[in-house]
Formats: C-alpha cells, sequence, structure tokens
C-alpha cells in the first residue's frame, strides 16, 4: 500500500511540472440522437465508462442571439432530463468520468460567426453555457465550429478575431463559476486538421484560452471526391498526400503553431467512408455507396456487411487498412484494431495528451463488445502500467 502512495503522488507531482495527466486522455463523442437506433445499439448503461476519461454530448448550438439550444430534444430529454438511469452526466460521474457540452458539428455551425461578432452575443452565449452547466452537471464546454472564416457555413474573415473574444468571454465565464462552485471546469475546441480550414483561427490568441486542443484527424480523404483515399491515414503513402495525415497535422500543431504535446488529443474515427464504382486505392468513384454501407459506415456496420464480399487489405505507409469487393466495384476506408492501435502508440510515444473518437458507438458490436475502444485502451494501459 505505501508503494502505491508513492507511485501516485509521483505520478501527481509529475502532472504538475509536466502538465501531462497520469492517464492518457480518451474523449469520446457520445451523440443524444442515438435513441432512434435500435436496442442492439449502445444505450448510456452500455458506455464502457472504465476505457474513457471524457464524454462529450454531442450537439448543441448557438442561436444567432446567443443562446444554446439542444439539436435533438428527444435526446436531451432522455439522456438529460429523463430517469436517473438513463442520464449520461450522472452515470459517467458515478464512474469518475467527465461530460463535456458539445457546441456545433458540421451541421449546426452557421450561427457561430453572428455570435462571435458582438459583446451582447458573446455574453449571452456565455451565460446561456454556464446555465446549461448548472442545469445537467456537464463539466465543461467543447466548442465544435466548423470552421471559423468557412464561406459555406457563413464564416467570414472577421470570424478570425471574433473566435478569440468568443473564447476569452467563455473561459472568464467558466473561471468564475469554478471559482464559485469550487469545480474545475474545462474548455476544449476540435480544430481542423488541415492549414487551409486554420486560416480562420488565430492560434496564438486561442491557444491560452483552451485546456485541451481536439485534432479532427479524420476526413483527409472522402466520398465527395472522385478519387479514393484513405479517411485517416497516419502517414502519407504517396507524394500528393503528404500534407493529409496524422503525422503533418501532427507536425503543423506542434511544429509551426507551437501547441504544446500535452495539451494535444489526435482524432480516431470509428467509421470510414464507402466508395461506389471503385475498383481500389486511389481509383476514379462515383461518390458515396449508400446502398450497402451508408456514407459514413459505422466500424460495427464494415464488419458485419463486408464478411465474405471484400477482401482485406493493409496500407504499409499509411498503416490503414482498406476493403475492396470481391467483385471490384467498391472500396472503403476505414479504421480497424490495427491501425487504431497504431493511433494509439503515435500519442503514447510522442507525449500527446490523448485522442478523441467520433464516434464512441460505432464500434459497439452485437455482442455488446467494443474492439477499437479495446486497441486504444490496451496500449494506453500499458503505458500506465509501465510507470507503476
Amino acid at each position: 500500500m505505501h508503494l502505491h502512495k508513492t507511485t501516485a503522488a509521483l505520478l501527481l507531482a509529475a502532472t504538475l511540472c509536466t502538465g501531462q495527466p497520469s492517464r492518457k486522455e480518451v474523449i469520446g463523442y457520445f451523440p443524444g440522437w442515438l435513441l432512434n437506433a435500435d436496442s442492439t445499439t449502445m444505450s448510456v448503461a452500455r458506455i464502457p465508462y472504465a476505457k474513457l476519461t471524457i464524454i462529450n454530448y454531442a450537439f448543441w448550438y448557438p442561436l444567432p442571439d446567443g443562446q444554446i439550444v439542444g439539436r435533438d430534444t428527444l435526446g436531451d430529454a432522455k439522456y438529460l432530463r429523463g430517469p436517473v438511469e438513463s442520464r449520461l452526466v450522472d452515470r459517467a460521474h458515478d464512474h469518475d468520468v467527465k461530460v463535456m457540452l458539445s457546441l456545433g458539428g458540421w451541421d449546426a455551425s452557421d450561427n457561430f460567426p453572428t455570435v462571435s461578432s458582438a459583446e451582447l452575443s458573446r455574453t449571452t452565449f456565455a451565460r446561456s453555457c454556464i446555465e446549461a452547466l448548472r442545469r445537467y452537471g456537464f463539466d465543461g464546454i467543447d466548442i465544435d465550429w466548423e470552421y471559423p472564416g468557412f464561406a459555406e457555413h457563413h464564416g467570414k474573415p472577421a470570424d478570425r478575431v471574433n473566435f478569440p473574444l468568443l473564447l476569452r468571454q467563455l473561459r472568464d465565464s467558466l473561471t468564475a463559476e469554478g471559482r464559485r462552485t469550487g469545480k474545475i471546469l474545462l474548455l476544449t475546441a476540435a480544430l481542423p486538421a488541415s492549414q487551409t480550414q486554420l486560416a480562420g483561427v488565430d492560434m496564438p490568441a486561442v491557444l491560452p484560452l483552451l485546456d485541451q486542443v481536439n485534432l479532427m484527424t479524420y476526413d483527409y480523404h472522402g466520398t465527395w471526391e472522385d478519387i479514393s483515399g484513405h479517411n485517416s491515414p497516419l502517414y502519407a503513402s504517396r507524394r500528393e498526400d503528404s500534407l493529409r495525415c496524422v503525422y503533418a497535422s501532427y507536425r503543423l500543431y506542434t511544429g509551426e503553431l507551437n501547441v504544446p504535446h500535452a495539451k494535444l488529443n489526435i482524432g480516431v474515427p470509428f467509421y470510414g467512408h464507402a466508395y461506389r464504382a471503385c475498383a481500389g486505392l486511389h481509383k476514379p468513384a462515383a461518390g458515396a455507396d449508400t446502398t450497402f454501407f451508408g456514407e459514413m459506415g459505422s466500424f460495427s456496420a464494415t464488419v458485419r456487411k463486408a464478411a465474405g464480399s471484400f477482401s482485406r487489405h493493409w496500407d504499409e505507409v499509411a498503416c490503414v487498412p482498406y476493403l475492396v469487393s470481391n467483385d471490384g466495384t467498391r472500396f472503403v476506408s476505414y479504421d480497424d484494431e490495427r491501425s487504431v492501435g497504431l493511433k494509439a502508440e503515435f500519442v503514447r510515444d510522442r507525449g500527446l495528451r490523448g485522442v478523441i473518437i467520433w464516434e464512441i458507438s460505432l464500434d459497439y458490436l452485437p455482442d455488446g463488445s467494443t474492439p477499437l475502444l479495446d486497441a486504444i485502451d490496451a496500449v494506453f494501459h500499458t503505458s500506465l502500467s509501465k510507470h507503476k
């Protein structure tokens, strides 16, 4: 017992000195719209909390005046206000897992430019966030604005200045609320993997305001393109993809943007992209194969539906698998246990804070197993054990 106490004290001291937690961060997004799925999918009761450190409840979003609302009212009624056994925050806290309220997402980022542009709406936004934390017991706010300056989502050049102002208002409000309650409230943000989408983010102004940076290292390629490619390659397997891989994004953030390793979480997708009329990797394609897998096929659906009809291949350079249908008409880019394990090793070996997962229900198999989450946990558990 004395040895364990000493070890714990040393780990705590190391955390305070280096900013590195004694345990790697494993952040899983949990969508509020999962209640509409069938009974074989992950529920609040089935979440493997012991393998997670934070759950990001997705998504709420801001109205133009700054008030925030839930995207799925039925999901919120069940997971936030329903019976105790189905309340996400209560169940997570029972297992010492934090729950963040995640705001935005690809389909709900259009109002951020307006909200961030005026002091009144920024103040309203921050106040509305604090009210949600008080009502439901969230441990902080995760901003998933995709992306500042992105014209398709009403972005403007002024977003580069206004995004830090919005974060500053929220940071100050969270700090004040934390002092009132004696609770540490976190502020994180999901940020793009590419330099192009980062043009609207003033990283030197944003970085000091965030406790953690969640890097969306996926969707490097997808079915919106007419040539197939890897969804989330660890390394680039061809020259033209040199900036489209996890390693390149890691170098961008830690090298050029000076993001501390201890603040950076790498994104791990539990989904893939299925292309139709496509004979293989880096081949012409005709969009998404929505009839067989769906545009963004979950790992669980992929392994079930591909059995017997597809051959698995491994890209030794990119460190990811892919599938090609036996008739040569479908191609699937996805991650499996081996590739997510290698991503976890990448995080461990470079001293990064941890990983974010979109999203934790997507590797849930009918037998209740979670192979991808297990692969990450095995790597991080081994890493932690070496310090004991």
